[in-house]
């Protein structure tokens, strides 16, 4: 009997362990999902604020470019404006050096036909009566003739009777014309269709075209 006992406490202790050991393990299993729980939470915490940051970054890196671009076009649109005025200015400035060649040819041609013209004059043996003004030259004759053969003698110099255009020329050809001398002239529009025009020191008179007076011839650089 003392045998069979002493094998029975061993098995009561036995199994009022066993279910401590089970409750036990119970309770640990509970306390396991809810610490696996608590870490997935702050993973999820974590992944959230990263894609939160990240999206951020790219509104950021988006706003960098737009602003890029919209500064990019700005400045590709001066520098277009700015290469188009420079453009215009040069072309410009090659008609102006173009023009500025041909005027100087112009005028290297006009000096050569004026030297023709000055050599031919000093061949004919009288004295020099050309006077110059205002791109013009003004030949006072010595001698007297009618209006029609002055004319014709002015035709043959290269020039024609002189034709008033402006006061201020009449005013030149008055102050070198001689005191109480008539020239033949032919003005530009004259209300005296039958007669011919007289000049001189003082005034413009009308007179008829075979009466004979000294003239005055003019020619301009155009026609040399």
């Amino acid at each position: 009997m003392l045998d069979s006992e002493r094998s029975e406490i061993p098995e009561a202790i036995y199994n009022n362990v066993d279910p401590v050991r089970r409750l036990d393990l119970k309770i640990t299993e509970k306390q396991q999902p809810l610490q696996h729980t608590g870490s997935v939470s702050v993973k999820n915490r974590k992944h959230r604020a990263a894609e939160v940051c990240l999206c951020l970054l790219c509104v950021l890196l988006l706003t960098a470019v737009i602003v890029l671009c919209v500064c990019f076009t700005s400045e590709r649109k001066q520098l277009l404006t700015q290469i188009s005025n420079l453009t215009e200015e040069r072309e410009k400035i090659m008609e102006y050096n173009n023009n500025l060649s041909k005027e100087r040819v112009q005028i290297m041609n006009d000096q050569s036909r004026l030297h023709r013209w000055l050599y031919a004059q000093d061949q004919q043996g009288e004295p020099f009566r050309w006077i110059y003004y205002n791109s013009s030259f003004y030949y006072i004759s010595s001698e007297n003739k009618s209006w029609s053969d002055s004319s014709k003698d002015c035709q043959k110099r290269g020039a024609d009777l002189v034709i008033i255009k402006k006061d201020s020329e009449k005013e030149f050809l008055q102050k070198v014309v001689i005191k109480n001398n008539l020239f033949w002239v032919e003005l530009m529009k004259s209300p005296w269709n039958d007669y011919c025009v007289l000049m001189g020191a003082s005034k413009t008179r009308r007179s008829g075209c075979d009466a004979t007076h000294r003239w005055i011839c003019e020619r301009t650089l155009d026609n040399y």
